[in-house]
């Protein structure tokens, strides 16, 4: 059905179409009554109404204001189809086409031939007409109903009054469904809150009160009832006049009959003339503020000395390039220099892998690699790397290792040298004169001796320090803290944190023993699984030097401007990174080493050269455009399957240290990996090692 004011039809029966409408109208007013849900309301206006007034399709939209986006929600027509679902359904971009633009302006609109704008959309056909109505609640744009026909010039200015009668039907729903959905949450969220809730009016009688409140009161409290409790008669007056305030109730429940509980309660005066009240223990609540004021004010602290950390070295790398670029110096400052900018570097590195270290520990990602080493040689190796350290602020650095302690373990060796590193640098820290110690021995089950597979070890970091109020022991461990806050003592405070996480990894246990004054001693125990005696006397152990590559092998002294001598031929290494300046550090390097370079800026390239070169070797960048290292590595050694061609080996050249992409990266078949700022030293034994393995493998 059509009503137009300008057909031919006589007056009579254009009242008679007039009054069709207005009993559809009547009839969607009704029928619309019980339903609350907004997408049920959307669809029975489109099929119960629209359907009737003889247009052949319709769409209604609704806004998305945070996206600024209209969605299709529901459809009468060639857009409908079962189950109450659209057609291919789309999403139409505020202020685009003639639904957007009715949105954005709030103004309805009829085009009388879509083919004469170019703001015309078309979705699942071409129409001719097209009328577009905005569902308004008060200003603001809800959605749009739209419909199209086929003939030009359908819709006329009655057709128009009735889609918005329609839409201001639609908006008025569409609000009390929201309404309604607010009322139920906020209902379940009072009936559920663990504190009390409570709503009065002006004489304390309770319209509204949750089983928290119930519970809080000591006399039987429900709706009707009246709260008699001094002092609320001049908090809702205070509340009145102001808005709001708080009011503090004694002699709540308690589950002891010695303590008086006292609660705080917010009340907030309602348009209504009624009164909210939330209420909470005040000795909880005053705890809990008090607990969020210390952790704000240590991640604070923390922040300020993150930010010192990270500028100070910067400071040195930024203004000794500078110098670099513009003074002619010598050679042996030029080193000097660079040797700063070097140990800058490297102190920056540590910050890093100390955050990224604690996030790990706190998220669960962290992965223990279990490797044999001789655990006496470690210790020793840690202790000697301080020595320098503890005696230039005139600290005596010692190491007592029971006789009776095995020698040879089966432990992560990069977690138990973080755990030493950071309980003797901590105590050489805090330690102004005096002696720090490091002492190591079995502790002894009930059972007796050690069994062949496990022991439990112990290992004591004891100084001269400062010590450590017992009121403080509980902060010692926490991310954020550090005790002592002079300016003197520098350091994040995430040493002990670390260690604190690494310790329960391993199933191990931390404890702390302090006296101010007198010094500290950290205790940590942990149940090591031995290594067979074949092993015991290997020397494995790492040192902060860097002495240990990546397989857990201890470094021998290498030459970095040693070139290879042995080959006629330079063996060719193929470098994909897409990141000029680490292709330009990394084939510096490798020329410099004897080593022939091809460069690859993505994956794509990478596979394409390994066809043509067959190069002895792949420096594989993981994240890079076009394809990235994963999947050119598995593209690589698909194509060596099917051809039978000799296996290169690919190294993952990354500066994603993440597990799971270690796991991405032994699954896609590479060989090893490389942890960008990477070590020159590490990174050319492995290269030879992988080369002449290789070859021999050949």
């Amino acid at each position: 059905m059509n009503l137009r004011p300008d057909s031919p039809l006589p007056q009579k029966r254009r009242d008679v179409l007039r009054l069709d409408a207005l009993e559809i109208l009547k009839e969607l007013a009704e029928g619309l009554a019980g339903i609350e849900d907004i997408d049920a309301l959307l669809w029975s206006i489109t099929e119960q109404t629209i359907s009737k007034l003889g247009w052949t399709d319709c769409v209604i939209y609704l806004l998305d204001k945070e996206r600024k986006l209209l969605i299709q929600k529901a459809a009468f027509g060639p857009k409908s189809i079962d189950y109450k679902a659209i057609f291919k359904p789309i999403t139409v971009p505020l202020g685009s086409g003639v639904v957007g633009k009715c949105a954005e302006t709030g103004k309805a609109t009829r085009i009388k031939d879509t083919a004469a704008i170019s703001e015309y959309i078309e979705d699942d056909a071409v129409r001719f007409s097209e009328m577009a109505v905005p569902i308004l609640w008060g200003k603001e744009v809800l959605g749009v109903i739209d419909t199209e026909h086929h003939e030009r010039d359908f819709y006329q200015k009655e057709d128009q009054l009735i889609l918005e009668t329609l839409a201001g039907i639609t908006a008025t729903k569409i609000q009390n469904a929201k309404n309604a959905q607010v009322s139920q949450s906020l209902a379940l969220f009072y009936e559920c809150n663990p504190n009390p809730v409570l709503q009065i009016d002006s004489d304390r009688k309770i319209t509204y009160i949750n089983e928290s409140a119930r519970l809080c009161f000591q006399e039987a409290l429900d709706e009707g009832s009246t709260i008699r409790q001094p002092g609320l008669t001049d908090a809702l007056n205070q509340a009145v006049s102001s808005g709001q305030t708080t009011w503090r109730c004694r002699g709540l429940n308690s589950n002891t009959q010695e303590v008086v509980r006292t609660g705080e309660f917010n009340i907030v005066h309602l348009p209504s003339g009624l009164f909210n009240l939330y209420g909470s223990d005040i000795t909880h609540f005053l705890t809990l503020q008090k607990a969020a004021e210390a952790a704000t004010e240590a991640k604070s602290r923390f922040l300020s000395v993150m930010s010192h950390e990270i500028r100070t070295p910067l400071n040195a790398i930024l203004g000794l390039t500078d110098l670099l670029i513009q003074s002619e110096s010598e050679r042996e400052e030029q080193l000097r220099h660079l040797a700063y900018m070097e140990f800058s570097g490297r102190h920056l590195l540590s910050l890093v892998n100390d955050i990224l270290d604690l996030e790990k520990m706190a998220s669960g990602k962290a992965k223990s690699t279990p490797s044999e080493f001789n655990v006496h040689e470690l210790a020793e190796t840690i202790v000697n790397s301080f020595q320098n350290r503890a005696q230039n602020v005139g600290l005596a650095l010692t190491l007592d290792i029971h006789p009776d302690l095995p020698k040879g373990v089966k432990t992560d060796i990069r977690w138990l040298t973080q755990i030493l590193n950071n309980l003797i640098g901590n105590a050489i820290k805090y330690t102004e004169s005096g002696t720090v110690h490091l002492s190591m021995a079995p502790v002894q089950e009930p059972s007796g001796a050690p069994t062949a597979q496990l022991c439990n070890f112990s290992f004591s970091v004891t100084d001269t320090g400062f010590g450590i109020p017992k009121e403080e022991l509980h902060r010692i461990l926490e991310p954020f803290e550090q005790i002592n806050n002079s300016a003197q003592i520098e350091g994040t405070g995430l040493g002990l944190a670390i260690v604190q996480g690494i310790v329960q990894q391993m199933s191990g246990s931390l404890t702390i023993d302090s006296e101010v004054g007198v010094g500290s001693t950290f205790n940590v125990t942990l149940p090591l699984a031995l290594a067979p005696r074949s092993t015991s006397s290997l020397a494995l152990s790492p040192s902060p030097q860097k002495t240990v590559n990546a397989n857990g092998e201890k470094d021998t002294p290498l030459s970095l401007d040693q070139k290879d001598s042995n080959e006629d031929e330079p063996h060719s290494i193929l470098l994909a990174d897409d990141n000029e300046l680490n292709r330009f550090v990394a084939i510096k390097l490798l020329q410099r080493w004897g080593y022939q370079v091809l460069e690859a800026l993505n994956g794509s390239d990478a596979v394409q050269i390994w066809k043509e070169k067959k190069p002895a070797l792949i420096l594989m960048d993981i994240q890079m455009p076009v394809m990235d290292g994963i999947e050119a590595t598995q593209k690589i050694r698909i194509k060596e399957k099917q051809e039978g061609l000799k296996r290169t080996p690919i190294i993952a050249l990354t500066a994603d240290a993440e597990n799971k992409t270690y796991d991405k990266i032994q699954a896609a078949g590479m060989d090893d990996r490389i942890v960008k700022p990477f070590d020159p030293v590490s990174l050319r034994r492995i290269i030879d090692r992988t080369i002449t393995g290789s070859h021999q493998a050949d």
